[in-house]
């Protein structure tokens, strides 16, 4: 009795496990960054050629080419105002005591000082996040 699966090749892995196995086999391909990095070598070692037959040196910093060039600073690190107090600069200020060392408030100044809370307090809540 003659069957199917007899004629039938032994089951394989499939094309894109075949087309995987190829593309390792090849190994790695380089892509366009390649190019450019060997183009921008060629012209960093030809500037070098004609700055040494010059004789001189290539500049490549920016106190080489621009010598007392101040640059602004690309980072300032600021303290953090997230959580600080608009009244008294502090961070995480309980509110009882702000601004700290007040003390014996007659009603108006009280009433201001709640009043300038007060302000300070609806500012924070419609600030963006």
């Amino acid at each position: 009795m003659t069957s199917i699966a007899l004629t039938l090749d032994a089951p394989r892995a499939g094309l894109a496990d075949d087309m995987t196995r190829d593309d390792n086999r090849r190994g790695f391909e380089r892509d366009e960054t390649d190019q450019f990095r060997q183009l921008v070598q060629q012209l960093v070692d030809d500037g070098d050629d004609r700055a040494a037959s010059a004789g001189r040196r290539a500049r490549r910093t920016l106190q080489e080419m621009a010598p007392g060039y101040k640059r602004q600073p690309v980072l300032t690190l600021l303290p953090q105002t997230m959580d600080q107090c608009p009244l008294c600069d502090r961070f995480n200020c309980p509110g009882h005591d702000c601004p700290p060392g007040v003390t014996a408030l007659d009603d108006q100044e009280r009433k201001d000082l709640s009043d300038k809370v007060r302000d300070a307090n609806r500012r924070s809540e419609t600030r963006p996040r």
